[in-house]
């Protein structure tokens, strides 16, 4: 079925084309960032008097984690493609599969996840230089594969030991001590 037709007036078909300072970008995206909207949409919003309404803390942490946890699955599967190693498989349907599952809605795992969200963002830059080496046809480093993959099993030990505990308050409210006896 196709969308209704919008009203001509509603429709988005004017564009503004803007030079900002590299400063000015970095704070537009910085302020869009912590307000939890694209940058397009603050930017519509601020140039129309709007405030944009930021998204509670909670919904940008879990947002931010499962975009991480994908990411590195879609990395890890490119990994076993390309190599045809049966671990990268393994390792992508836990972080992909059976991690995103048991994490989504864990909004009581906030604090945990603001805690190391670096750190799972380091692990996954190094999976992906690793996909992209092996996609590129290039051999992989034993000792790297070995390194990398203990390190991402090591900064996702934390969120692993507590997704396996229940959720407090059925998983909707953050509980400062949430997540912190899993270290």
């Amino acid at each position: 079925m196709a969308r209704p037709t919008l009203d001509p007036q509603r429709r988005r078909s004017e564009t503004l084309n803007v030079r900002l300072s590299p400063t000015e970008m970095y704070d537009l995206r910085r302020a869009a960032a912590e307000a939890g909207v694209t940058l397009a949409e603050y930017a519509r919003a601020t140039l129309t008097g709007r405030r944009p309404k930021p998204k509670p803390v909670k919904d940008r942490m879990m947002s931010a984690l499962l975009y991480e946890l994908s990411s590195i699955a879609t990395n890890l599967s490119q990994l076993e493609d390309a190599t045809g190693e049966a671990t990268y498989a393994q390792w992508a349907r836990y972080v992909g599969g059976e991690l995103v599952e048991r994490v989504t809605d864990r909004h009581d795992l906030t604090p945990l996840i603001e805690e190391h969200l670096e750190e799972i963002n380091g692990a996954g830059h190094m999976v992906n230089a690793m996909a992209r080496r092996a996609n590129m046809g290039k051999e992989l480093d034993a000792g790297e594969v070995e390194e990398t993959l203990s390190i991402l099993g090591r900064v996702l030990e934390p969120v692993h030991k507590a997704v396996k505990r229940p959720a407090r308050d059925g998983g909707k409210e953050p509980d400062p001590g949430d997540g912190r006896d899993a270290l």
